[in-house]
């Protein structure tokens, strides 16, 4: 792709998203923004939903996603697409289980192993609201990571990550949890990411303590 037609595409993703901003070379397809999102240079995102206000830094590999409200994502994230049987079968290539062609031929009439998973949702991977992720994350398909958590850069997550975890390693494993059980179970329950927009803002002040934020709600529900 040379550069005009890039830049052509780039014209045109702002004109479809407006709001949002559509860095140089990022190539999208079936892709819904809510707004007010912000796309890095040379990413790939495809068959994807991103939720209000969420950004995501150059680089990404994003493939039928489902991303919430209020994310961060950082540099070089990318959703691992893909299994190879590790036990039972003699040979994990593809040739022997798949009858999708990945090398070009197949043995097998139908699939016999379940390559990709889903979450329940039918993504494969869905990333939940206020989640931030670090530089060079992967996550690994049929995930869910969820509200608040944060994944340390550099993590590989091979399993679902609870609402306010703080996740790190290769494989991820939870290092702490960001509150108080009561305070998750606080922040669960009010879903401050699914308020209008105004109400957000208008408290946005409150948002330094929970404590904060609970006096301000026994005021102003």
């Amino acid at each position: 792709m040379n550069y005009f037609k890039a830049f052509l595409l780039n014209l045109h993703y702002k004109k479809k998203y407006k709001g949002c901003n559509i860095k140089s070379h990022a190539l999208m397809s079936n892709v819904d923004l809510e707004g007010g999102n912000t796309i890095g240079e040379y990413s790939h995102i495809r068959n994807t939903r991103i939720g209000f206000g969420t950004y995501i830094q150059p680089h990404a590999k994003i493939y039928q996603t489902r991303i919430g409200r209020f994310c961060s994502i950082g540099n070089n994230f990318s959703i691992i697409m893909g299994n190879h049987p590790i036990t039972d079968f003699v040979s994990t290539h593809p040739a022997f289980f798949s009858n999708r062609g990945q090398a070009g031929f197949t043995f097998v009439k139908k699939s016999i192993f379940d390559d990709f998973k889903y979450t329940e949702n039918g993504f494969l991977c869905e990333v939940q609201n206020d989640v931030w992720i670090g530089d060079d994350v992967r996550i690994l398909n049929g995930l869910t990571i969820g509200n608040g958590a944060i994944i340390a850069a550099g993590a590989v997550v091979t399993k679902n990550v609870p609402p306010f975890a703080i996740v790190g390693g290769v494989p991820a494993k939870i290092i702490k949890y960001r509150f108080e059980l009561s305070e998750i179970e606080f922040l669960q329950d009010l879903k401050w990411w699914n308020k209008d927009i105004k109400w957000i803002r208008d408290n946005s002040e409150h948002f330094k303590s929970i404590n904060s934020l609970r006096k301000v709600l026994q005021i102003n529900p």
